[in-house]
């Protein structure tokens, strides 16, 4: 198979896409959770070394959760999951068990742009409601969006980790 023929794949439907994103859903989680850990053991020995850090050191979780600076590091960690995945392959762990793959139009990866324009237009799975639509062409709103699309491995492909050797 040439590099070029990996671009022929068809465009996944939305019952594949839903399933992926429940698998993936869950390994967010698990990465949230990953990283509310690694944040919590940093802000309890921050705390315990400079006890200004966090004013009520008794109660280091309600310190955190008034936090909008950890929040939005919670946040990012999760997208920065989804974006590397995105741009390094084109594959997340669901994506993988469900044979998708997102991929330019050409079938080359994605750019980081191109991440985060279907990370912030895909409204946590809801823009691929657009697939129900007669209008959509097997294409999302995050696909629209970001001139990418998202289509279905065959067994064959799916196997492949180095894309480069297509």
């Amino acid at each position: 198979m040439t590099q070029d023929n990996h671009a022929d794949f068809p465009r996944a439907g939305f019952r594949r896409r839903f399933g992926a994103l429940m698998y993936d859903f869950m390994v967010a989680m698990a990465v949230y959770a990953v990283a509310h850990f690694i944040g919590f053991i940093t802000i309890a020995v921050l705390s315990y070394l400079n006890p200004t850090f966090c004013p009520d050191q008794q109660d280091i979780q309600a310190c955190l959760i008034k936090s909008d600076v950890y929040s939005g590091y919670l946040i990012a960690v999760v997208c920065i999951f989804f974006v590397w995945f995105w741009t390094h392959g084109g594959q997340t762990l669901g994506m993988r068990a469900w044979r998708l793959k997102v991929q330019r139009m050409d079938g080359s990866s994605i750019t980081l742009l191109q991440a985060l324009l279907r990370l912030s237009t895909g409204f946590f799975g809801l823009g691929n409601l657009w697939l129900l639509s007669k209008k959509s062409e097997g294409m999302s709103l995050p696909d629209r969006m970001s001139a990418s699309e998202i289509v279905v491995l065959s067994l064959e492909a799916n196997k492949i980790k180095n894309w480069d050797q297509l």
